[in-house]
């Protein structure tokens, strides 16, 4: 990991994703007034898609609730860790039921390293759409392919230090440019420990379900949308834009296709 940020790799990384990001939205300003939410950059293999992001306040006590009548809340809560803080006394009784932490990596520079990661890329006065597209499809590659190492090097790191609990890992990793630390995530308690001990009545009013396990019960037909949609009221809508290339719009719409008629077919015959 020191090696990937002293070899230049990670300052590579930061700036190019930077200068993508500068780049993507300019062509977000230019086009923000257009009708059309998809426009293709054939020349450069790319599509640049609006798409409106609903965000949502959640009953999560009356959602609980529905999920335990159904006889998933089990399968799909989390302790919400904001909340059970808030009630000292609930979260000391908790904590027998903690499982081992997992960590994450999180690179801190000093001024030098600073300097290193700071993107300078300023858009050139003559610049228009497709040049900006041009230059997001020519960095696009090596970003996914530095990105790709850095994430590989997180994990095989992580898996080292989780592997061995005993481990000192409070001590920063030095470097030149500064240091790699490793922080513990959120805690995650034994749902089914916490319910045979105490029942439901903690895990619906400081349990909050995973959207990932949500997706995952909706696909396989044991939920549906429908049956979630009544807990949840729009406070905002975002208006996202993202640049990707044809063949990742592609894989993107293909996966949410076959998605829908997993859930579909499997509703059917539920």
């Amino acid at each position: 990991m020191e090696k990937f940020i002293e070899d230049g790799h990670y300052p590579e990384l930061k700036k190019t994703e930077g200068t993508i990001k500068t780049l993507t939205n300019s062509i977000k300003t230019a086009l923000e007034s257009s009708e059309s939410k998809r426009h293709v950059f054939e020349k450069w293999n790319l599509v640049g898609r609006f798409t409106a992001k609903k965000i949502y306040n959640v009953d999560y006590i009356g959602l609980n609730e529905y999920l335990y009548d159904v006889g998933l809340l089990l399968q799909v809560t989390e302790i919400d860790n904001k909340a059970i803080k808030t009630n000292e006394l609930y979260h000391d009784m908790i904590q027998d039921f903690r499982l081992p932490e997992t960590f994450y990596v999180k690179p801190n520079f000093n001024k030098a390293g600073k300097e290193l990661i700071k993107s300078k890329f300023e858009i050139p006065d003559h610049w228009g759409i497709n040049e900006a597209a041009q230059h997001i499809g020519q960095l696009k590659p090596r970003a996914k392919e530095l990105a790709q190492q850095y994430e590989g090097l997180k994990s095989k790191l992580v898996h080292l230090i989780e592997k061995d609990q005993q481990k000192s890992i409070k001590q920063p990793i030095s470097h030149k440019y500064g240091s790699i630390s490793l922080v513990a995530n959120q805690p995650k308690y034994d749902i089914s420990a916490i319910y045979d001990y105490l029942g439901e009545w903690l895990l619906i009013e400081y349990g909050k379900p995973n959207s990932k396990l949500l997706e995952h019960y909706i696909l396989n037909g044991m939920l549906s949308e429908r049956d979630i949609e009544p807990f949840k009221t729009v406070k905002d809508i975002r208006l996202d834009f993202s640049v990707m290339t044809l063949e990742d719009e592609e894989k993107f719409l293909t996966m949410m296709d076959i998605k829908k008629q997993i859930s579909a077919a499997n509703r059917v015959g539920a």
